[in-house]
């Protein structure tokens, strides 16, 4: 049996929307977004990630982004993305982080071309930041990336992604957001995916990181809500997506899309809405939309 759940879970995420933009946003500007992200009600906010400023210049300073964050201002829980245990290790000393992300990945050849990793190397640093989130106080969340298909020829089926997730379990992982990185899934294998893996793994909560257009998210949500998925991630105007694919940028899952969605089948979230129109203001002010749209023309 599926659990049922009235409420929707929002991960928001101004690291996803960021981490692409052909600019690069001060600190402190990041830190004041995060604030009216706290003030707005998130369950989860992915503010930025612990890697090389070489790599990703947008998510350079994250320790002066956290050292202006004001946790008081809500009861988010605070994620960062690592690549590697350098990063976790960064990551872990922080006290207003909660949790920490991997970006693991069936296909080697994306993990290759995000994190510079090996599928076995991938293994060993789940395992060990596992072990450093539970020394820590802190919670591991994997992201499967390209979970909705391959387009490098990897090899990709439902079977095969379960073995993953198996080895998870037994790390004792328990939350696993599957992310269609490039706008690969469909309603149908959305459906198909989470039914498997929801019922197979109960204990577990999985979650959903879409990438996709204005016009089709709608029948996603729809089918990932109906057979059981209740955590979602989303981005305020929709924007960003995964600079290291070899493919064109897809924009993020629209928040207020979320919203509308959860409005229409009266379902609870934990956002203000007052709040989350100053949020909305402050995205406005520290976005320059021109620039970001001639970034994915």
């Amino acid at each position: 049996m599926i659990p049922r759940n009235d409420v929707i879970k929002i991960t928001e995420s101004p690291r996803d929307a960021q981490q692409g933009l052909p600019y690069v946003i001060p600190a402190e500007k990041r830190a004041t977004y995060i604030n009216s992200l706290l003030k707005a009600g998130y369950d989860v906010i992915d503010f930025g990630s612990f890697v090389s400023p070489k790599a990703i210049p947008q998510m350079a300073d994250q320790d002066k982004v956290l050292g202006l964050v004001d946790k008081t201002l809500g009861n988010a829980r605070l994620m960062a993305i690592v690549g590697n245990m350098r990063g976790g290790k960064e990551a872990a000393r922080e006290e207003k982080l909660d949790m920490i992300g991997f970006p693991y990945s069936m296909s080697e050849t994306f993990l290759q071309r995000n994190i510079n990793s090996s599928t076995l190397k991938a293994l060993d640093t789940i395992d060990s930041l596992a072990q450093l989130c539970a020394d820590s106080g802190k919670e591991l969340r994997i992201f499967m990336s390209m979970a909705f298909g391959n387009p490098y020829g990897d090899k990709w089926n439902i079977s095969e992604m379960q073995k993953h997730i198996e080895h998870f379990m037994h790390t004792g992982i328990k939350t696993i957001t599957l992310s269609d990185t490039i706008g690969l899934a469909t309603p149908e294998s959305i459906t198909e995916i989470f039914t498997k893996m929801i019922g197979t793994y109960p204990e577990m909560e999985f979650g959903l990181h879409l990438h996709t257009s204005p016009t089709n998210w709608n029948d996603k949500i729809t089918a990932a809500w109906n057979v059981g998925c209740r955590s979602y991630d989303g981005v305020l105007n929709g924007i960003g997506g995964c600079p290291m694919t070899g493919y064109e940028m897809i924009g993020n899952l629209n928040t207020l899309n979320l919203l509308k969605f959860a409005k229409k089948h009266n379902i609870r979230t934990r956002l203000d809405e007052d709040a989350l129109g100053v949020a909305l203001m402050v995205a406005g002010d520290i976005y320059e939309m021109d620039l970001w749209h001639k970034a994915i023309d």
